[in-house]
């Protein structure tokens, strides 16, 4: 137990030893693996998504600007977080149908960048994710066929937060993301939008709908 201690310190203070001062703005690509949660389109019972098979993919393209000139300890800088295009696809697939949501936005909020070696960066965020596009398309069957459905909507609005791990140009992300989506249905029949909304019980604007997803993502930044 004395030697993890006094490895642990060890560790701790060659870090500080070894942090970098000032850090360089970044620029990053990345792709990977969402996670729709089981709060999605606002469902309350948990038990709904049994036997609902939930996946998706999440892409985005963002710099980091690092604030120099406010002086923190060294290796360790404030800076803002900027995804100039962020892409969300979630599917689902049940037994009684297909549902997809679509949402592309961009997002923007505070960063904290800590540097303990060369070439190595953590970076924390939190940002307000205004979605520029929603969509919603889906395939239900019923005893008559497959009934489909197509909602579009525009201007969400949401938050997120994470961590990055930077090592050279490796960049690997892990965060939560969510926006509140208004998606209008569109009538077949008339070919117009019918003023109907994809709602759910549990928001206070029942026009709005909430797609929250765990995100992993891989990338390089230059």
């Amino acid at each position: 137990m004395r030697k993890l201690i006094v490895f642990t310190v060890t560790l701790l203070f060659s870090a500080i030893l070894f942090a970098q001062g000032d850090l360089d703005k970044t620029f990053y690509f990345r792709l990977g693996y969402s996670k729709p949660s089981k709060k999605y389109a606002g469902v309350d019972n948990t038990d709904y998504w049994d036997g609902v098979k939930r996946n998706g993919i999440h892409a985005e393209i963002g710099q980091i600007f690092i604030l120099n000139s406010i002086p923190l300890a060294d290796g360790l800088r404030l800076g803002i977080n900027v995804d100039y295009a962020s892409f969300y696809f979630h599917g689902f697939k049940s037994d009684f149908g297909k549902q997809r949501f679509l949402t592309f936005g961009s997002k923007v909020g505070p960063s904290l960048s800590y540097s303990p070696a060369d070439k190595l960066v953590f970076d924390t965020y939190i940002k307000i994710n205004p979605a520029w596009l929603s969509a919603s398309f889906s395939s239900v069957e019923d005893l008559t066929g497959e009934d489909y459905q197509f909602y579009l909507g525009y201007l969400g609005l949401g938050y997120s937060w994470g961590i990055n791990v930077r090592y050279s140009m490796l960049i690997v992300g892990f965060d939560f993301n969510t926006s509140w989506n208004k998606l209008e249905h569109y009538d077949e029949n008339t070919n117009e939008f019918d003023g109907i909304y994809f709602g759910n019980s549990s928001d206070i604007d029942k026009d709005r709908t909430p797609v929250p997803s765990f995100n992993f993502t891989i990338g390089l930044a230059f």
